[in-house]
Parts: C-alpha cells; sequence; structure tokens
C-alpha cells in the first residue's frame, strides 16, 4: 500500500469540514427570528418592489415573506467563501460580490414570481422547481469564478496557508468519468433543462398514460405475487391502501442524471443512441419497482409506504455505494464484494439499531413538524447507514480513527439539524422542504467522509 498524499487532499479535507462549520453557523444565524425581522425581511420587501419595477406589477396580488428572502443560498454561497483557503481580502470581495449577485437575483426571482401568479402551474414550476435550481446553480458558478480568481491573484491575499504547492499535491489521482467534471457540468445541465421542461411532462397526457401503466404493470405482478391488487385511472389499490400514479411519481430527478452518465460515458453516436433509448424502459421498470415496494412484507395492514417516497433516495444510495467500490478497487469481484458487504451492514443498522440510534439523535418533539413522508424521522438511521455503508465498501484502509471521527462528527450534525428544524418550525414557522432533507440525507456522509479521509488511488 502507497501512503496517501498529504497535500491537496488535506487541504481538501479542512475546507469540508470548515464548510460544514460556516454552513451551520450562518443559517443558525440567518434563522434567528431578530435577524429575519430587522434584516432579511426590509431587504425582501425591497427586493419586491424592485422586482416590481423592473418587470412590472405582480398579476396577483402576492406577499414577499422571509421565505422569499433567499438567506438559505446567500448562507452557502458565504460559507464557501468563508470556508476556502484564501486571504481575507479576497474573501471580502467575493462576499460583496456573492450578496449582490443573489440581491439581483433574487429581485428577477420575486418579479417573476409575481408575473406568473395568474398562472398556478407555472407559479408553481417557477416557485419549486426553476428557481431553486437557478439559484443552486448560481452559487456555484458564483463560488467556482471567484475561487479560480482567487487562485490566479495571490497578491488579493493568497492562500490561507501561504506556501507553495508540492508535487504531490497537484498529482493527483484521475477520476472514474462517472465522478469528473465533465459529468458534473453535464448533470447540471440535464437537470435545469428537466426542471425547465417540468410544466410540460407534469401536466403531459403521454407522460399520464405512461403513470397508468406503471399502475397497471404494478398490480398485475402484484396479483401474480399473491396480493389482492387493482389498478384503475391511475389508483393502484392493494389491501395496505390505495396509491394514485401521477406524473410526477415515473418522472424522477435520475432521468437527467441517467442522460448526462450517457454522454459522458458512451462511445460513439449509436451507443449513445441506444442507452438513451433503454432509458426508457429502464425508468418504466423502477417505477413498476417503486409501486412494488408497497407489498413488502406483504399482509401487514399497513405496508411501509414511506418507502414509496423514498425509493429514489435509496436507489441512487445504493448506486453511491457501488460507484465508491469500484472506484477504490476498480472492476472485479472485489469491488462487488465490498459494495455488497457495506449495504449488508448498513441494512442490518436500520433494521437493527435504526430505532433506537434517532431516537438518541433526534432528542426533540417532532410533533410541530408534518412529517408525513417520515423523511425526518428515517435521515438519521439512514445518513449513518450510508456512511457505514460507504466506508465498508471503500476506506476501510483509511483506518479506525477516521471512521470513530466522522461517526462522531455526524451525530453532532445529526443532533444540531434536528434541533435547527424544531427551533425552525417553532420560532420561525418554517419548515425545511422535504426534497432538501432527502438531498441532505445523500450530501452529508459524503461531505463528512470527503473531510475526514484522503483521496486514495483507486488501485491498492
Amino acid at each position: 500500500m502507497t501512503p496517501d498524499a498529504p497535500g491537496a487532499s488535506s487541504q481538501a479535507s479542512s475546507f469540508a469540514l470548515r464548510l460544514i462549520g460556516w454552513s451551520l453557523g450562518l443559517f443558525g444565524l440567518f434563522r434567528l427570528p431578530w435577524v429575519g425581522a430587522h434584516v432579511f425581511l426590509p431587504a425582501t420587501q425591497l427586493q419586491a418592489v424592485a422586482g416590481a419595477a423592473l418587470l412590472g406589477p405582480s398579476t396577483l396580488p402576492i406577499e414577499a415573506t422571509l421565505a422569499c428572502s433567499g438567506a438559505d443560498a446567500l448562507a452557502l454561497c458565504l460559507a464557501a467563501i468563508a470556508a476556502y483557503p484564501a486571504g481575507w481580502r479576497s474573501r471580502a470581495g467575493g462576499a460583496a460580490a456573492g450578496v449582490v449577485a443573489i440581491a439581483a437575483l433574487n429581485i428577477l426571482r420575486i418579479g417573476t414570481l409575481g408575473r406568473a401568479a395568474a398562472s398556478p402551474a407555472w407559479f408553481y414550476a417557477l416557485h419549486v422547481y426553476v428557481w431553486p435550481l437557478g439559484l443552486t446553480l448560481a452559487i456555484g458558478g458564483i463560488v467556482f469564478t471567484w475561487m479560480r480568481a482567487a487562485d490566479a491573484h495571490p497578491s488579493w491575499g493568497g492562500t490561507a496557508s501561504g506556501r507553495t504547492r508540492t508535487v504531490e499535491e497537484i498529482a493527483q489521482p484521475p477520476l472514474p468519468t462517472i465522478v469528473s467534471l465533465r459529468f458534473a457540468l453535464a448533470a447540471a445541465g440535464t437537470l435545469a433543462l428537466f426542471t425547465l421542461a417540468s410544466p410540460l411532462y407534469l401536466e403531459s397526457r403521454i407522460v399520464l398514460g405512461l403513470a397508468v401503466m406503471v399502475a397497471r404493470a404494478a398490480a398485475f405482478l402484484l396479483r401474480g405475487a399473491g396480493v389482492d391488487a387493482t389498478a384503475a385511472a391511475g389508483v393502484l389499490a392493494t389491501p395496505g391502501g390505495a396509491f394514485l400514479v401521477t406524473q410526477e411519481c415515473i418522472a424522477t430527478p435520475l432521468i437527467p442524471i441517467y442522460v448526462a452518465a450517457v454522454f459522458v460515458s458512451a462511445r460513439g453516436w449509436r451507443r449513445v443512441a441506444f442507452w438513451t433509448a433503454a432509458g426508457l424502459p429502464l425508468f418504466v421498470a423502477l417505477g413498476i419497482a417503486r409501486l412494488l415496494v408497497v407489498a413488502v412484507p406483504a399482509g401487514l395492514d399497513h405496508p411501509p409506504a414511506f418507502l414509496v417516497h423514498a425509493f429514489s433516495q435509496i436507489a441512487l444510495a445504493v448506486c453511491l455505494v457501488c460507484v465508491a467500490a469500484r472506484w477504490r478497487y476498480g472492476p472485479g469481484a472485489r469491488s462487488y464484494t465490498r459494495a455488497a458487504a457495506g449495504l449488508l451492514a448498513a441494512v442490518l443498522f436500520i433494521r437493527l439499531l435504526g430505532a433506537p440510534y434517532t431516537t438518541a439523535v433526534l432528542r426533540f418533539d417532532l410533533v410541530p413538524f408534518a412529517d408525513d413522508q417520515g423523511a425526518l424521522r428515517f435521515l438519521p438511521a439512514f445518513q449513518f447507514g450510508l456512511f457505514l455503508a460507504l466506508w465498508v465498501a471503500a476506506f476501510i484502509p483509511s483506518g479506525w480513527t477516521r471512521f470513530l471521527a466522522g461517526a462522531s462528527l455526524l451525530v453532532a450534525i445529526q443532533i444540531a439539524v434536528g434541533a435547527g428544524v424544531q427551533l425552525l418550525v417553532v420560532h420561525a414557522g418554517m419548515a425545511p422542504l422535504v426534497r432538501d432533507i432527502r438531498a441532505w440525507a445523500l450530501v452529508g456522509p459524503l461531505l463528512i467522509i470527503a473531510a475526514v479521509v484522503h483521496i486514495a488511488p483507486a488501485h491498492r
């Protein structure tokens, strides 16, 4: 075994730790009632006035509240800038530019939402899909551009360490195609197009026809397994309840990610065309498999319906574990064995220790939060299970000291997140969206692993 390179990988770990700390601190600061009432609410009202002056008055009366402030986007942007190893003069300039850019985007956001208020479909698409994605991409662009500028101009303050990078820091091991910068950019582009097109497929009769077909196929398979199931007009009825299958149920965000992977990985237009066309039956099959979850285990009066909602989250977690094992050990039986061992460890932890672990971590009353899908209640056990699976699949050589450090950090963050959600719900009247909880469920363990281990070559 060759030793881990101590240079850029350690700086990446330090950056990840600082990013987590700054993010939690700024999110908490911006959510304080006094800050919201005296800083963000007046700023949001001024932005609403500016948006109306720029794009015209709202077609229907709408109220600009703290939910329209863009405080979360600003906190994330400032946290990334503050955590990056650059001089304070450079960070101050980047923070100022980020504040101005996000404020300008928020003015456009409020203005466009006002103009679209008369159309519920467009207002919903812009408010829930288009603008959240646009702000996220904008934050990435702002931070990436500032980082490049800070690295290119040492006179602005240089790096925090104030030293020249070594050869080991520059010569990083090559990443597999699926986690390359090219794939990240392709996935961002396809996700943006997928979001922009949401009003089309969410109201499409063709997509609705596919949803009805998925419901009927699931009912057919369930009947073959001995479950009393019927499907009519897109409603799947089982002994455990009825489930309406709509366009939104089969239009998973995994589709644009799959398309990006095809265009990045496939060689030649014939392979691109083949794998793109293969995506239709693949995602129809995934939609059917998602509905089959309602019968696991069959015969229960209350089947685990929350697994239907969490299907994409769980499927993506399985893919992450498999990719991590393949990255670490390369193609072959060893990577498959490691991935299987990691997934088995995660399942055993969730089944045997998930409930007491969740009770220990979420020590706050969750009654005020309407967790209808069980996303927040499932978050602690799922995150620790994913962290454990990734570690077993790819990072055991990094040592148990780092594992314990990462596990401790994860527990601390989960306690802070649980307490923060309660403070938001009780004192600010605000609650996180389910999709944000599910996204954090996947991103959290990845950030923590990046913070406590060094990036190692794929072959050991």
